[in-house]
């Protein structure tokens, strides 16, 4: 996989991405599970499936996480659920969504649900973990 992308959320925060760009179709979004990353079988598969099915492709690495900056014990759902809606926004704009998440990526798909309620069209939870945190 290549064509990673990054964005510059401040000075300091750059967020890694991969998109495949389609207009006027609907975005698999792909959310990866605890420090994972996006360079797996899971995503690719999923960039596959939406190359052959004419659809939009993103997936990201929330910061803290493969190549994204920043450190992973300075993150929690709530910056990553944060950084995940920012890229949906640009990326894949006012389009349809169906979002796929793996592991922790299930949970930060859910909350995507407060921002996005009106575009999502599906949801896939690969082992979900729904908030595994205590505290």
């Amino acid at each position: 996989m290549t064509n990673f992308t990054q964005l510059k959320l401040t000075k300091s925060k750059r967020i890694r991405y991969l998109k495949l760009s389609r207009k006027n179709t609907s975005y698999i979004v792909f959310l990866h599970g605890f420090m994972s990353n996006i360079e797996g079988k899971k995503p690719k598969t999923f960039l596959d499936f939406a190359k052959k099915n004419k659809l939009g492709f993103l997936a990201l690495e929330y910061s803290g996480h493969g190549k994204s900056s920043g450190k992973f014990i300075n993150g929690n759902i709530s910056k990553w659920t944060k950084e995940t809606s920012q890229l949906i926004k640009k990326v894949v704009k006012k389009n349809k969504i169906i979002l796929v998440g793996s592991s922790m990526g299930a949970w930060i798909s859910l909350n995507q649900f407060k921002f996005f309620k009106e575009q999502i069209i599906g949801f896939l939870g690969i082992g979900s973990a729904p908030e595994f945190l205590d505290g």
